[in-house]
């Protein structure tokens, strides 16, 4: 290779890879400022959901690199039986990137780095697909700048990072569409790996990418006239070629994940109908806009809750959908239309089963999604409809892409009008700050690290995602646990569990689950009723038991 060539690859990597990569996290900046000084301080998610997320790296790193186990199954959860992780959001990518981040950054520094990347190379991906449709350098730019710092995107950044995780999503749709347009073997083997890391960062995600996938399939045959057209000579090979690389790579957890839910249905999954896509919701900014105190009125009446209702695409982004339709005759063979079908199926799937209008519900007026659910049985784990605006933001981010080719092509005055659009687009995704939360480790955590034995804990005091995150900590495995969904025979051990903790059985604890350490609040005392337990530890707030003491002494 002359060096003219290498020049020639490394100006390519640096226009469509490098340069993007940084313009995002310069927005990334601008947009969370100040919650980026705190990098290294705190985490960049609030202390539930966000926290449990943290609890994921701690686990991933630890499973593979110290316990040398699977990672679908935990006994430090739901002790003593313990839980199978196949129903919760482990978000393992994220967790192999734990693994060598954890190598030479703190906990915080690496769960803050895997944000800040998902939103940087979210950006890049949506890039990449908007500029392979449309071949326009400024206009895809600002295809990833709608996708990645969508009002969806940020809303999720509450806690929810699976939901984060979203950049491999564009990167999948762009190989399934150029393996089934030009079909290729090396498509195939991409589309299969990347479709793989998207069930590996979430579950939702995963059956979007497979709506979307068969949507492109349906729309090709249409347009071809041959809806089986995948069986003749050019695709076959490779599509057969995907099936098996998707078969040997997300074919086990998928399989794994659904012949539990058919053996041990698992529990926790929300009401459709409440985390559903509100009809004004695309149009007017959520919750987890920064000035949202001046919708507060519409917001506010909306069910579930604003990190799931915040979905707003932006007038700005309406504006050049309608104007690119209109101009529709420009982009005869760009997919256009497949762009505007895929937003319309998507956007209409996230209204979920029954139609809401400012809140209000209008039974009568039943959608598709109901049917979809019982076709699709599955979609009835999930419960939250509204997610699907994740893939009307990414085709609305493409046919911006489209609309924008345009407005800076024409006239002085509609480059003007693309200026003022920018502008606009600008204000209506700043995001309210992003959570930065500094967990303070109470005394006994510490405490509790430095005890002997690895049998099981119950902490009756910290809240659920606390309890998760001091758990890396102290590494004991303990009683109960905060995963988002568990399988029905857990369920109904953890409620005799917990009986025998209200019974204040606490001999059992230890005799029956194998449970040595208890923490109360400072007011109970344990030891009057039961002296041969031993008080351990106290302060102000808890009080830390060993509940083993008698039958230690006894030995």
């Amino acid at each position: 290779m002359n060096r003219e060539n290498i020049k020639h690859y490394v100006s390519i990597v640096a226009k469509m890879g490098l340069f993007p990569l940084i313009l995002y996290f310069i927005f990334f900046c601008i947009l969370t400022y100040s919650s980026i000084l705190q990098f290294s301080t705190h985490f960049f998610a609030d202390q539930g959901d966000g926290l449990q997320m943290v609890w994921n790296l701690w686990w991933v790193n630890k499973a593979v690199t110290e316990l040398h186990q699977p990672l679908w199954q935990t006994q430090y959860l739901h002790y003593p039986y313990g839980v199978s992780l196949l129903g919760h959001a482990l978000t393992p990518f994220n967790g192999f990137m734990g693994i060598l981040l954890l190598r030479f950054l703190t906990l915080i520094e690496a769960h803050n780095f895997i944000v800040v990347f998902s939103f940087i190379v979210g950006g890049l991906t949506a890039f990449l697909l908007a500029y392979y449709f449309t071949k326009s350098y400024w206009g895809s730019i600002i295809a990833g700048f709608i996708f990645t710092f969508s009002n969806y995107h940020f809303a999720h950044a509450q806690g929810h990072l699976e939901l984060v995780s979203l950049e491999w999503i564009p990167l999948f749709v762009l190989f399934w569409y150029m393996l089934i347009t030009k079909p290729r073997i090396i498509l195939a083997i991409a589309s299969a790996i990347v479709l793989f890391a998207v069930l590996l960062c979430d579950y939702y995600y995963f059956l979007y990418c497979v709506l979307i996938a068969c949507l492109i399939v349906g729309w090709y045959g249409i347009q071809k006239k041959d809806i089986f057209f995948f069986f003749r000579k050019g695709h076959l090979i490779p599509v057969t070629a995907f099936f098996v690389g998707f078969l040997v790579t997300a074919g086990p957890l998928v399989a794994s994940f659904l012949l539990l839910n058919m053996r041990d249905p698992l529990v926790g999954a929300h009401l459709p109908e409440v985390y559903s896509l509100d009809l004004l919701a695309p149009f007017i900014p959520g919750g987890h806009w920064r000035f949202a105190h001046l919708t507060h009125s519409y917001w506010s009446n909306l069910p579930g809750n604003i990190h799931e209702s915040s979905v707003h695409i932006g007038l700005a982004v309406l504006y050049v959908l309608i104007f690119t339709w209109f101009k529709r005759r420009r982009f005869p063979a760009q997919g256009l239309r497949l762009w505007y079908f895929i937003l319309i199926f998507f956007t209409v799937m996230g209204l979920g089963p029954v139609l809401h209008i400012w809140g209000w519900e209008i039974p009568f007026i039943r959608l598709p999604y109901a049917l979809f659910e019982k076709v699709f049985p599955p979609l009835r784990l999930s419960g939250v409809p509204v997610r699907m605006m994740v893939m009307t933001m990414l085709s609305a981010a493409v046919i911006s892409a489209m609309g924008f080719k345009v407005l800076f092509r024409k006239s002085a005055g509609k480059q003007l009008l693309a200026g003022l659009l920018l502008i606009i687009l600008f204000i209506e995704y700043l995001p309210r700050p992003i959570p930065a939360s500094k967990v303070v480790i109470p005394r006994y955590v510490n405490f509790l690290k430095d005890l002997p034995d690895s049998k099981g804990i119950v902490d009756t005091t910290a809240r659920s995602g606390l309890a998760l995150y001091y758990q890396t900590i102290h590494e004991k495995p303990m009683a109960f646990g905060y995963l988002s969904r568990i399988p029905k025979s857990v369920n109904i051990k953890d409620q005799k569990l917990r009986q025998v903790i209200r019974d204040k059985q606490y001999i059992l604890l230890y005799r029956d689950y194998n449970i040595r350490y208890l923490v109360t609040d400072a007011d109970t005392d344990i030891v009057a009723e039961y002296p041969s337990i031993r008080l351990l530890y106290q302060d102000t707030k808890v009080k830390l038991y060993d509940l083993g003491a008698e039958n230690k002494r006894g030995r």
